[in-house]
């Protein structure tokens, strides 16, 4: 792939960041995450290999100044995230329905000497008398991808409930079922720390953003994200007190 490709689209992008988020656009950050992103598109990487979250680079920022070794993290899906937190806090707690996939997740984390962490695998169940429902519906249960709308991710998204409220400092919405998942971690997050949810910018999941209870400061990170040629955007709810944002 050629460099102009990407430079192209990656200035395309800035420029309709600058019209959608005028807050959030930086010209110099902007600048110096273009090679990041860059490598980010080239074969032969991903989030597991780098060991970072699959959310907009400003969202990981945040992160980077967030986190401290004491907090404990829950997360809906595996990935590069599971090693990247588990390098910064005490433990992560993670939800995943993909048997294969969290198989090479557990075996990054021993390969890299990481063990502060639990995951559960949590198959999707049939969803029975209702097996078309709507995605954008935190109370369907239901994953927007085709192949698992008649699937249902009740137990995967309440999977949080059985901890105490406010027991994580953070929550990780980016697995099936988003706008159910998001209902439980609020739910439970308590007033205790922040909820991150990546790819807000799609539109099924507005319905499920107005559920955070007052108390929470909403911070957009919109821009580029790791390994996708286009720009989305990463939503955190944070308790004003719990961390920097911005």
């Amino acid at each position: 792939m050629g460099e102009k490709g990407p430079l192209r689209r990656y200035v395309r992008e800035s420029r309709a960041l600058k019209r959608d988020y005028p807050r959030s656009f930086h010209p110099l950050q902007l600048v110096v995450t273009y090679p990041r992103w860059r490598r980010c598109l080239t074969g032969g990487v991903d989030a597991l290999e780098d060991q970072q979250p699959w959310i907009t680079f400003s969202a990981i920022r945040f992160l980077d100044r967030f986190l401290t070794r004491d907090m404990r993290v829950f997360e809906y899906g595996t990935g590069g995230s599971t090693l990247y937190f588990a390098r910064r806090v005490d433990h992560v707690v993670s939800v995943e329905h993909d048997g294969i996939w969290l198989d090479r997740v557990a075996d990054a984390m021993s390969g890299n000497g990481l063990s502060n962490r639990t995951h559960r695998l949590i198959h999707q169940e049939d969803s029975g008398s209702h097996p078309h429902q709507d995605p954008a519906d935190p109370d369907s249960y239901t994953s927007s991808d085709p192949s698992l709308r008649e699937k249902s991710f009740r137990q995967y998204a309440s999977a949080i409930d059985g901890y105490g409220d406010g027991y994580f400092d953070l929550v990780l919405v980016d697995g099936r079922a988003r706008p159910s998942c998001f209902k439980h971690a609020v739910a439970k997050e308590g007033g205790g720390g922040c909820v991150l949810w990546d790819n807000t910018d799609r539109p099924h999941y507005r319905k499920a953003m107005d559920l955070a209870p007052p108390g929470y400061r909403l911070v957009d990170f919109p821009g580029p994200s790791p390994y996708v040629p286009f720009f989305t955007r990463t939503t955190g709810w944070i308790v004003p007190d719990a961390g920097p944002g911005g």
